[in-house]
Parts: C-alpha cells; structure tokens; sequence
C-alpha cells in the first residue's frame, strides 16, 4: 500500500504544466505585450526565488496595481512560495488602503511607481505609514528582473501573533458587505482550479483557443476567470490595462479571439452594432449580466452566437452557475446557468430559512466545494453568512427553473453594483455623516444605462456651505465609483416603524422630482 500523499494542485502549478507542454505558446499578452510560456515560468520562478528569503508560507502580501505582467508574476510567485495573495482594489483611495492593511494584518504591498495619473508608489508609503506597523514594499516592473525589484522596509510596530492564515487559503479577496468594512473572502488553491475546470468546460476552452477579457486581476473575474481558466486550459489570454471598447475591438479582430469574458457590452454597442459587428467576427462564446432583452441584443446586433447568463460572486470563487454555449439561447438569455458538479442551491425564505415551494421565489443559498471556508478575522460576518446547516446566504433573490436552472430576481441586500464594482451603501453614508453633519442620510442606487446602477445620496438637513468642498473632502476618503452621482436633500427621510429608511419611497421621490437637486 502506498504511504506517500501527492501534495495538492496550486494555480501556479498549471504554468508550470503549459511551459513544459507548450512552452513557445504566447501565454500572456496585456496591452500588445506578450510572454510565453516558458517565460513567464522563468520571471515566476525568479521572482519566487528573490522573495524566498524575506517572504514566508502563509504570510499575506498585498498586490496593489493594475493589469500587467508583474501582478501576475507577483501572484503566481506568492502561490509558489506558499504565501496568500490579497488582491486590492487599485481605484480605492490611500485612506481605503490603510483600511485594507489594518484588516488584512499584511506583512508586505507589492505596488508600481504611476498608473493612470496616480504616484501609487508614494500614496501606498503614506497608506501604511499610517498603519503604523512593520512591512515591506516592493515596487514591481513589467521590464526589470526580478531581482531588481526595488524593496523598501517600512518600520513600525511588528503584527500582533495569533493571526494567521488558516491552512489552504491561497488568495484573500477583500469585498463590500452590508456594513461599512469590506470582508476579506478566503480562497483556496481548490475552488479556484475547480471553478476554472467548469468555466473552461462550459466556455469549450481548448489550448488552441483565443481567450480576451478586460476582467481586473484584483477581482475573481481577472484572478479565476480569466487567469486561472486559460493556464488551465493551456490558452493565451489577452488582458487589457485600462478598458476602451475600441481597443477591445482592435484586439478582437487582430488577434481573432473566439472566446471573452467581462466585457461591457453596453459600451461596444454604443460605438454602433455594424461597425462592432464586423471586428467581433471571430467571437464565438461570451457572457454578460444583465436583461434578457439586453443579452439578446448582444445576440442579434453584435451576432456572438454564445452569448449566455451566470451566476457568482467571491464567496463562491467566481462563477457558480453557466451555462453551455448549445444550450437553447431562451434559457441562456432568461437563466443563470446550472451549477458544477459537487455545488448545490436550494431557495429559502430568508427569514425562517425553510425551503420554498419549486418554483417560488426566495433567497439563493448555496452550499459546495467551491464556496470559501468563510471570512479572514472576522467571525461576525462568518456568523451572519452562513445558516446553522452549513448553507452560504448570497443576500440575493431567485427561483430555480424546470430543468433545475438558477433564475436571478433582485439583490435582498442594499449592495450597489456600479459597472462591476459592489458598493455597500453604508460606507459612503457614514463619510457623508462626517463631513456634511448630518444624522439622516441615505445611499441608493439609480439604474444607469451604462454602469447599471449609479448611486445617489438623500441628507436630511445637511451643515453644507459649500458642496464643492464637501465632495473634495468626499473624494480623499472614497473610490470614484463610491461617488454619489447626484445629491439630493430633504426635510425627513421616509422610514419603517423600526427606523429602517424606506429606499423604495426615496426612489420614487427622486423619479417625481420632489427633493432638491444640491449636485
């Protein structure tokens, strides 16, 4: 009988299997720049080798800069080396990353010198200087070896012990909740390469595919679908910095990519459906949320014949439902897909938590091997996430379909979803108590042709004199999706006979034009 365990399959592990199957295949290509294979190994095995000395299993470093070849490098070596990657945000603000540092315990950031305008080198210095613990900095680059990756010691007080990573957690994804602090989501090495099986399966991935996606790599949606899926399948992904949907179409037709992934369509159909048409010729497979009236305009303007719904979020390591780009387009426009294998969902009333009727509408709970083991130092949100049967409360409402497929309703939860991007409404009413002195304030989202929802603020009786200022305040403290695109103010807000405010009632005052526009 044998006694020796193969050691568990890491992401990491699938780049080392293409760069000795098709180590000359383009494995990565992100702006026009390409690596192999063979060579991103070689940069990941270098920079494992560079960190090995100061970076420890199970320690947690931050990556905190935009698509390029060094995150994933950074990402992949952190893998390597048994360490836990926390992908972060790079449209927060520096006050927001000192949040993410206080609650993640990191014992390093690993950013770049500008992006977009921005000195991120200097405001992730300011940021954890702020913290005020010890930490290392390392400042990444797409040209230099890895070796000469600039390293700068931070000196402050050494992480409080007793906080470590439970075992098997490879990456700590940080979103919003329903409260004001965003939940850093565990993941394993296991959910990940098992969701990416499915995704490849259901998007018919071969090694001979052209895969595109503008999916940031600081969400599930660049780390999974895009990243994990393509080494899984042995594919070249093409990835883009910044998004532009006329760059998006250049990339299509040059590099006639067949299968994509979290593309705004919304923008490409405004540039007008002939032209983007005709560029998008070679795509075969992709999925957009949303109406089904709108993913059928995908279907007949843009003529991607495998345009199909899903269902997921970080808790569930990305997609939870697909599905196959055969099956009948009426499912795939008006349903989320079916779950993979091993995952279950059963709809509940999310107050008594029974199981409804088929067919009735409920909260979507699930439960499977591809949910994470839960949230990193916060038994609270853990508690509140999971009923006492073990089943994962997505906030979400939904009924299964006759042929057992999940059918999106609404968000249960006030969570704001801005062009990808959740937003929990709570975190900007408490900045706007702050700074504009009022008790009464509420955050709603408004639907946006666009970014499918936008969000806007109700104050009651505000101390503002001047807004102009107020916002500038705003912005030093939030992300420009957390931006309010309209403020409006009024005597009282509408509330239940608990003192819940009624969003439902605000919305409609805002549609009749009944409160004042200060914004």
């Amino acid at each position: 009988m044998r006694t020796d365990v193969a050691p568990a399959l890491r992401v990491v592990d699938l780049l080392w299997h293409d760069a000795r199957l098709y180590p000359q295949r383009v494995a990565l290509r992100i702006d026009g720049v390409e690596r192999s294979f063979e060579q991103l190994a070689a940069r990941v095995q270098a920079l494992a080798a560079h960190w090995s000395a100061s970076v420890r299993p199970g320690q947690r470093i931050g990556l905190w800069f935009h698509n390029c070849h060094a995150w994933v490098e950074s990402f992949l070596a952190l893998n390597a080396l048994g360490a836990v990657a926390v992908p972060i945000n790079t449209r927060l603000t520096a006050a927001e990353l000192t949040q993410i540092f206080g609650l993640a315990r990191l014992h390093g950031l690993v950013t770049t010198r500008h992006y977009r305008r921005r000195n991120y080198l200097e405001e992730a210095r300011q940021a954890l200087r702020d913290a005020g613990a010890a930490v290392r900095l390392w400042e990444a680059d797409d040209e230099l070896p890895p070796a000469q990756w600039v390293q700068t010691e931070l000196h402050g007080q050494p992480l409080a012990s007793g906080i470590d990573t439970p075992p098997g957690v490879f990456c700590i994804q940080y979103t919003s909740g329903t409260t004001s602090l965003p939940k850093g989501v565990m993941l394993t090495d296991a959910a990940y390469i098992a969701t990416a099986a499915y995704v490849a399966r259901c998007q018919r991935l071969t090694p001979s595919s052209r895969f595109i996606s503008a999916g940031p790599f600081f969400h599930c949606s660049g780390s999974m679908h895009a990243l994990t899926v393509c080494l899984l399948a042995g594919c070249t992904l093409t990835s883009m910095s910044v998004w532009d949907p006329q760059e998006f179409l250049d990339r299509v037709e040059r590099e006639r990519c067949d299968v994509s992934h979290m593309v705004y369509f919304r923008d490409v159909l405004a540039l007008g459906s002939p032209r983007a048409r005709a560029q998008l010729a070679s795509m075969q497979v992709t999925h957009d949320l949303g109406t089904p009236e709108f993913l059928q305009r995908i279907h007949d303007e843009l003529g991607i014949a495998g345009i199909s719904n899903l269902y997921g979020m970080t808790e569930t390591a990305g997609q939870f439902t697909m599905w196959f780009p055969d099956d009948a387009l009426a499912l795939r426009v008006r349903g989320n897909g079916r779950p993979q294998p091993g995952n279950e969902i059963r709809i509940a009333d999310p107050l008594s938590l029974a199981s409804v009727a088929a067919g009735g509408t409920g909260e979507i709970q699930m439960r499977g091997s591809t949910l994470s083991p839960g949230y990193f130092a916060n038994p609270n949100a853990q508690a509140e996430a999971f009923t006492p049967d073990g089943w994962f409360r997505s906030g979400d409402l939904g009924r299964l379909g006759e042929q057992g497929e999940l059918v999106y309703v609404a968000r249960l939860k006030e969570i704001i979803r801005v062009g990808g991007e959740n937003l929990a409404p709570a975190e900007v009413e408490e900045a706007l108590r702050e700074i504009c002195g009022s008790s009464l304030v509420c955050v709603l989202g408004l639907p946006d042709e666009r970014l499918d929802e936008v969000p806007v603020a109700v104050l009651a009786r505000p101390q503002v004199q001047d807004w102009p200022q107020a916002l500038a305040q705003l912005r030093q403290r939030l992300a420009g999706f957390k931006m309010p695109r309209a403020v409006y103010v009024a005597d009282d807000l509408p509330s239940t006979a608990t003192n819940r405010v009624q969003r439902a009632v605000l919305r409609t005052w805002i549609e009749q034009d009944r409160l004042e526009r200060v914004v």
